[in-house]
């Protein structure tokens, strides 16, 4: 979403409709569908036989229509408060059954909070930060997902896919001290019952769109409510490039960023919450955490917050041996069906199955040698010739 001139449609959008609502061939809109994300979990739905919607305030990519949607809205999510907008989005969820709702401003602003920035303690983060200020990507995010949630209800919508964010757990701009949210964590790893603490205006935007669902299930009893707090994505064509070098006292990382998860997890993660009934009961909301069991870094974990964050000492919920991650995504593996891919245990598959390919190989070899000569006494002799035909 953003705050720019508008896009929407003059008319409601024409589009393919569901005769009867089931698991099993659902009427799916997906906000954001021209980003990353959301082009993927729509896509996904297509294949498993959808009939797919997408929403977005840029134009349809090329080769989105007739693989990843049946129909696509062009419209400005923030600005769909009233208006031609609010009206063009209540055409596009009229007859949903299930909407995903992934258009946001996708990461925290650039400009830290103005205690931070009055402490100079403020680090540039190694992700990408967002241009907007923070009252404005407040804004745009919680006004569009409102909107949103108010149109899918109305639409009829028995499902309610939130991407949320790990962030609303406690990303700041400063890594340590005080201001950081390595300083407030309870116990590790963290889950969804230690609660959401964002430091700065992103993580509060998705928190209080977590709050908008919460209050929808109230009175929207025929509805249930999903949101998805995926930390830092990594991208495919990035998966080679783990782990990170280890981070140090000197150049320390914010504690939520110890944690990832690939692309298609979190893809994956979406199109579960969306098709699985046990995913959210109706009249309920329901808060997943979607981490890669592994941190970003091969050294063993709770030292390296020791050394690094100065985190020692620490409750643990559950063990956390070698490099476990600072997140626990065990509600969304055994909810979601999501098994989260992890660096390492890629790395172990992939040096486990180049030894069997080399033990293969050098068997290979031993089978192919002649025999041994046979020893006579003191002497070794060659096997016998074959008997003549």
């Amino acid at each position: 979403v953003g705050s720019g001139a508008t896009n929407a449609t003059n008319a409601p959008p024409q589009r393919s409709r569901c005769n009867q609502r089931s698991k099993h061939h659902m009427r799916a809109v997906v906000t954001g569908a021209a980003g990353r994300i959301g082009r993927g979990v729509a896509t996904a739905l297509r294949e498993r036989g959808h009939t797919v919607v997408g929403v977005d305030m840029a134009s349809a990519p090329p080769g989105l229509l007739g693989t990843g949607c049946d129909d696509f809205v062009t419209i400005d999510l923030a600005a769909a408060v009233a208006g031609q907008e609010r009206e063009c989005l209540t055409a596009a969820m009229d007859g949903a059954d299930v909407v995903v709702h992934c258009a946001a401003w996708p990461g925290p602003s650039a400009t830290p909070p103005p205690a931070v920035v009055a402490s100079g303690d403020a680090t540039k983060p190694p992700i990408g930060l967002e241009t907007a200020p923070p009252a404005v990507l407040l804004r745009d995010n919680v006004a569009s997902t409102s909107a949103v949630c108010d149109a899918a209800i109305a639409g009829g919508a028995s499902r309610f896919v939130f991407s949320s964010s790990a962030f609303a757990m406690g990303f700041s701009h400063v890594p340590r001290g005080p201001q950081a949210w390595s300083s407030k964590v309870g116990y590790l790893p963290v889950d969804e019952a230690h609660g959401a603490q964002p430091h700065e205006s992103y993580g509060l935007s998705k928190l209080a769109g977590e709050e908008i669902l919460e209050t929808a299930a109230r009175t929207a009893t025929d509805t249930s409510f999903v949101s998805l707090r995926f930390t830092n994505i990594v991208k495919r064509e990035l998966w080679s490039s783990l782990p990170w070098e280890a981070p140090t006292s000197a150049e320390p990382l914010q504690l939520v960023l110890w944690a990832y998860v690939h692309e298609d997890d979190v893809i994956r993660a979406h199109v579960a919450a969306a098709t699985r009934e046990d995913a959210a009961a109706r009249g309920s909301h329901e808060a997943y955490l979607l981490a890669a069991p592994d941190s970003r870094f091969a050294e063993p974990t709770l030292p390296l917050l020791a050394s690094v964050l100065g985190v020692e000492g620490m409750p643990l919920r559950s063990p956390m041996e070698g490099n476990a991650s600072v997140l626990c995504a065990r509600k969304a593996t055994e909810r979601l069906g999501v098994e989260f891919r992890a660096w390492s245990r890629d790395r172990a598959s992939s040096r486990d199955r180049a030894w069997s390919r080399e033990r293969e190989a050098s068997q290979s070899l031993v089978d192919a040698s002649p025999p041994p000569p046979r020893l006579v006494g003191n002497q070794a002799s060659s096997p016998p010739p074959p008997p003549p035909p």
